[in-house]
């Protein structure tokens, strides 16, 4: 190769390597979370119906367009506590549910308050009911569910996003509740 091509193919090279040192990047953001709890004497596990544990109860996206009017409700979306027997549990044949509202109750009184703070949705409760889909006020006592002392046994629940003011605004749509299960 003489002088002369090596003198044209240091620039190409040279600007090759400037377009690639110049790309874009890219950034987000991954949020790892969760909860280790004890469990006690019969751990109950947060589950999707017919399928697995979960994390979380994902209710989903929405505009503020969805929730024209005060009460209007999300689809509902279905989760069960799951009661597992094993050599530490042998379960009562029945079960009841009790559900409390971290963040506060609103819509009257049978709503579970969503988290407050910068860049939270604002005029939206939870709604969760029973498996016959009956309202399950905070801190009310669930009917009856009958527990297998051999099987698991999944208590399935429903829960809904519901309008509680006329204008709901856009952000994060998160409610905790504490949930405790009577095994007489």
């Amino acid at each position: 190769m003489d002088i002369t091509m090596k003198r044209l193919l240091f620039p190409l090279a040279l600007a090759l390597a400037s377009t690639t040192v110049s790309a874009a990047t890219e950034t987000g953001r991954i949020d790892f979370t969760g909860y280790i709890y004890a469990g006690g004497t019969c751990p109950i596990e947060l589950v999707e119906p017919g399928m697995g544990v979960l994390p979380s109860v994902s209710m989903g996206n929405f505009l503020p367009k969805h929730f024209p009017v005060v009460g209007t409700t999300s689809p509902e979306k279905a989760f069960a506590l799951r009661i597992t027997p094993d050599a530490t549990c042998t379960p009562s044949a029945t079960a009841k549910v009790t559900f409390e509202a971290l963040h506060g109750v609103v819509g009257g009184d049978e709503l579970y308050g969503l988290r407050r703070g910068d860049g939270t949705a604002s005029g939206l409760g939870v709604l969760i009911k029973d498996q016959n889909r009956n309202i399950l006020k905070p801190d009310m006592e669930s009917e009856e569910y009958d527990i297998s002392p051999t099987q698991p046994t999944d208590m399935q629940f429903y829960a809904a996003y519901q309008s509680t003011d006329p204008i709901v605004t856009e952000g994060l749509a998160e409610a905790r509740v504490n949930f405790s299960v009577e095994l007489p």
